[in-house]
């Protein structure tokens, strides 16, 4: 950061220079994961502005998920954020883009219930039909990044929930155990706050900022094979999304 310089007569805020030169550093690589960033003080002398304005820069790092605090130890740069495509593909590891990740599926909820309202028009079937639930989390490089909700008609995949695998691609295993073959996809994204299950799940506090994405999953036939809340952790993950030319 010693060649780091700002301009305390421009029209954009000092604490905005220094955070957006600190990004830089970090997205080329200058400072890596888990690197010790300069203190709240260092940056106060370095720059002769007030210690609030170096904490409101640590600040936006953090709250931006490029860095992390460890109490008395100081401020440190996070690992990279996963970025999910919604355009790709419907499979969990092939939506990890341009990271040397690891993914992890953890099965925690597999169960037959019966279709309450929503879930019933979702899947386009009646009310109270039989229907089965599976519940995972996706882990990646061991870190919780997703609990993902799935709702299966269970007339279309009789004795699934005694074939799933923990780590079996679902799709996979429906179109090797019953011949049925995934056409297209519709998926809606919103941002939500997580409650106390799901940051107890996620390694969050209640309330943090998280991503839902609900997905319905149609077959070649036109039937809705699968309705999938997902709730993604809203600090490390970001979305790719490609839009079409004329």
């Amino acid at each position: 950061m010693q060649d780091l310089q700002i301009d305390k007569h421009s029209v954009i805020p000092i604490y905005y220079q220094i955070q957006e030169a600190m990004i830089d550093m970090i997205q080329s690589g200058r400072y890596k994961a888990d690197d010790l960033l300069p203190s709240e003080n260092e940056i106060a002398s370095k720059f002769r502005i007030s210690r609030n304005t170096a904490q409101r820069v640590l600040n936006n790092l953090v709250s931006r998920g490029l860095a992390y605090r460890v109490q008395g130890s100081g401020t440190f740069v996070a690992n990279k954020m996963v970025t999910f495509s919604v355009v790709t593909s419907l499979s969990y590891s092939a939506e990890i883009i341009g990271l040397n990740k690891t993914p992890r599926t953890k099965l925690i909820l597999a169960e037959e219930i019966k279709a309450t309202e929503f879930i019933a028009r979702n899947l386009m079937i009646a009310i109270d039909d039989p229907v089965y639930t599976l519940q995972r989390v996706r882990y990646i490089d061991n870190i919780p990044m997703s609990l993902q909700t799935s709702f299966l008609p269970a007339a279309l995949v009789p004795g699934l929930i005694q074939k799933q695998a923990e780590e079996e691609s679902l799709f996979k295993t429906i179109n090797k155990e019953y011949g049925l073959e995934i056409d297209s996809a519709t998926e809606t994204l919103q941002a939500v706050k997580v409650n106390s299950f799901e940051a107890k799940i996620l390694g969050l506090n209640n309330g943090d900022a998280a991503f839902l994405v609900e997905r319905a999953t149609k077959l070649k036939t036109g039937q809705v094979i699968e309705f999938v809340k997902t709730i993604l952790r809203g600090d490390k993950s970001k979305f790719y999304i490609e839009l079409p030319g004329k």
